[in-house]
């Protein structure tokens, strides 16, 4: 085993059990066991456990602010209600390839402590920052005036987010296990819906 499929075990035997059990419900020996991995390697890759956290967390977020700065840059202006709709589909697929994690990092968005508030500070911060730019960037095809960019803002963001923060409501409406793609698919038509009555007719 090369020592890169040794890290990348490690790491999703952690975000596997993370997401089942929580961070605390979560020992090393139970993620090296589901790895099938010598203990020391946690110390090897990692240091501890919060270190395998919190390096799973910056690769999870790199990625999604990467796609984010990507579709939302400064020289693209959002012209058509189609590219909006494209943002949108990318960022819910980011989340749904990455669903464990994504369940897991917003339930651990809802507790304070120093991790939690270390990420606020950056990576959060960050993820605020182009949400908000692509909300400003909808100026142009809002119904409404500016005012409600903020009230825009929180919706988008809270719709995005749902079906990682509200999973098991959404299970028990549609057969989320057996079919999260079909599942997703129909949940951007959703959201997509949702943005209709909010734009300027053409």
């Amino acid at each position: 085993m090369t020592e890169q499929s040794s890290r990348n075990k490690i790491m999703e035997a952690a975000i596997e059990l993370f997401y089942y059990n929580g961070f605390k419900g979560t020992s090393i020996r139970a993620i090296t066991d589901r790895a099938a991995v010598n203990v020391s390697l946690i110390s090897y890759y990692f240091k501890n456990k919060q270190g395998l956290l919190e390096q799973a967390t910056v690769e999870y977020y790199e990625s999604y602010l990467a796609l984010l700065e990507s579709l939302i840059d400064d020289q693209n202006p959002l012209q058509s209600k189609e590219y909006i709709f494209h943002v949108i589909e990318e960022i819910i697929h980011y989340k749904e390839q990455h669903f464990q994690f994504t369940c897991f990092i917003q339930r651990e968005l809802t507790m304070d402590n120093m991790f939690i508030r270390e990420l606020f500070s950056t990576y959060v911060a960050k993820e605020t920052y182009y949400l908000t730019l692509l909300v400003e960037r909808l100026t142009d095809h809002l119904s409404s005036s500016k005012m409600d960019l903020e009230a825009y803002y929180l919706q988008l963001k809270s719709l995005l987010n749902g079906p990682f923060v509200y999973g098991n409501e959404w299970q028990r409406e549609y057969e989320w296990d057996d079919s999260r793609h079909i599942f997703i698919n129909s949940y951007i038509q959703l959201l997509k819906q949702w943005f209709v009555p909010l734009l300027k007719k053409d």
